[in-house]
């Protein structure tokens, strides 16, 4: 059992690491790839990864750093656009400086991408937007240019607004011109259209599936996990976001949020949809996880 996504460094599971990484162990748990998103959070990332690994003496934390596409939105949108290029562009050098530094201790790229969700969900003028896009592309374009000078996996994240495609055709086309088919990795928390499954498969990349699963949401991604190959299935958590549905909805649950243990109740979901025992589908859907990121 694995978690190819979550974000230790974040609270509450920055506080609760101890008991939470017994419980995924207790599970079977193998492997948690935890992604550090902002160069705020990438000493604590690292840190807590050596904690744990310390902790129960075997290498159970996998580290990804990369800058979230939201980030420079977040960060830097109260600014006029000149200011806005160039705070990115000065943020986006900082990250690759800490790259070099630390790169020993990676084993994937992330989480980095695309995101048109946010930017079109916050009321920006359109000038904004398109700014904000371009500023995205060029980090994105870096962190893929890293991934292939360094052969590391790229944990990619890609969200637009419902029906739209713009985002995951940017992404595939980035993808492209700067891996030139030699870069691979996992389009995390997949949620886009399923028309562009094929696509995304067909340049050697996997798919992450996480509790929306379980959620009477999630029919999309229900039939997404149904038209994708096991052979290119990963799980992940997306932690300390996006809990399960029995959490969810249990109101006297004392754990609120997303934790690698969790990992169970997900796949038991997909053994349903793939019609396939738990079992199978956790060995190897490990099998990926050590193929992908190793």
């Amino acid at each position: 059992m694995h978690d190819s996504h979550i974000h230790l460094a974040l609270k509450p599971l920055n506080e609760n690491w101890k008991r939470d990484t017994q419980d995924f162990l207790d599970l079977g748990g193998k492997k948690i790839l935890t992604q550090g998103t902002d160069i705020l959070d990438f000493q604590d990332t690292f840190d807590l990864a050596e904690k744990i690994n310390n902790e129960f003496d075997k290498n159970i934390i996998d580290i990804a750093i990369g800058i979230h596409p939201t980030v420079f939105q977040e960060k830097f949108i109260k600014q006029d656009s000149d200011k806005i290029c160039e705070s990115s562009k000065k943020f986006l050098k900082r990250y690759q400086e800490i790259f070099e530094k630390e790169k020993s201790k990676l084993t994937a790229i992330g989480e980095t991408g695309l995101d048109y969700f946010e930017m079109y969900n916050s009321n920006l003028d359109e000038k904004v937007i398109e700014l904000l896009k371009e500023i995205q592309k060029e980090s994105f374009r870096v962190h893929v240019q890293l991934a292939r000078e360094n052969n590391l996996p790229l944990s990619i994240h890609a969200r637009e607004l419902e029906g739209e495609t713009n985002c995951i055709n940017d992404t595939l086309q980035i993808l492209a011109e700067e891996g030139r088919g030699l870069v691979s990795g996992v389009f995390h928390s997949y949620t886009g259209s399923i028309d562009k499954l094929n696509d995304i498969l067909d340049i050697g990349f996997n798919v992450g599936f996480n509790a929306i699963l379980t959620y009477p949401s999630g029919e999309n991604v229900r039939e997404i996990l149904k038209q994708t190959p096991i052979e290119n299935i990963l799980f992940e958590t997306d932690g300390p976001f996006l809990a399960v549905q029995s959490v969810r909805r249990n109101k006297k649950s004392l754990i609120r949020y997303g934790r690698s243990s969790q990992i169970k109740e997900i796949i038991k979901k997909a053994s349903e949809i793939k019609n396939i025992s738990e079992e199978k589908l956790e060995s190897i859907a490990d099998e990926n996880y050590y193929r992908v990121f190793s």
